[in-house]
């Protein structure tokens, strides 16, 4: 999506009049993941940050709904939402038409508390997990200074255990490095300490540029036949 964007309305499977919007200006993350759909992170953070452009995005969102009848607004960014300074307002609009709110985001700080309570009255929200050792996860996914993967996957455990919406792990399967018997254990063992309630797989595109991570749908299918335990769907 574009920055600050609000797409054009769509069905979800559930017939639910779904909108997309993008509340960042630029790619602002605390991640600087190699296989990225989005590319370089622009502003590589752990502070929120206050963007000028935010005011007439919130006027502009304010302004749709008035006019559009929408069941869900899928906060859908380019980066990590959580860190425009403003969220909590464009929340409140969204609110304010009795709209539900689905949120993505790669999880890191949903638990601490200024991001939980902003997000924990949401009805939906996506969380993101990729590789799992410690060594692959500063390569590929290049978190800010002393971020580890246990500290991840034990945020995404606590805001599992406290969140009482439905919470979603998108799982990013990369060739030769979460793909194999041995690291589908890790994975299975980390999936059921996180507690999650349903499970996306995904792997990264065939004709982009990091299409070498990318496994075959026949090996997506395979590892969703041995993720047996929970709800998984493959995207």
């Amino acid at each position: 999506m574009e920055s600050f964007s609000i797409s054009d309305i769509y069905l979800d499977k559930d017939k639910n009049k779904v909108v997309d919007i993008n509340p960042l200006p630029e790619n602002c993350c605390n991640f600087d993941c190699v296989f990225c759909p989005f590319g370089k992170t622009e502003i590589k953070t752990k502070k929120r940050h206050y963007f000028s452009k935010t005011q007439n995005f919130i006027e502009n969102l304010d302004q749709f709904l008035t006019k559009k009848n929408i069941d869900k607004i899928f906060i859908n960014p380019e980066g990590e939402a959580l860190y425009n300074t403003e969220l909590a307002r464009i929340v409140e609009i969204i609110k304010k038409y009795e709209i539900n709110i689905k949120l993505l985001s790669n999880g890191y700080i949903f638990n601490q508390p200024e991001y939980f309570n902003i997000i924990k009255d949401f009805e939906e929200v996506v969380g993101e997990l990729a590789v799992v050792t410690e060594k692959n996860f500063q390569k590929l996914q290049r978190p800010i200074k002393k971020y580890t993967l246990q500290k991840y996957i034990n945020n995404l455990s606590e805001f599992s255990r406290k969140y009482n919406g439905e919470f979603i792990l998108m799982i990013n399967i990369l060739k030769g490095y979460n793909d194999s018997k041995e690291k589908i254990k890790i994975l299975k063992r980390i999936i059921k300490k996180i507690n999650t309630d349903k499970i996306l797989l995904e792997t990264p595109s065939l004709d982009k540029s990091m299409s070498t991570l990318a496994v075959s749908n026949k090996k997506l299918e395979m590892i969703k036949d041995q993720l047996d335990f929970i709800d998984c769907t493959i995207i």
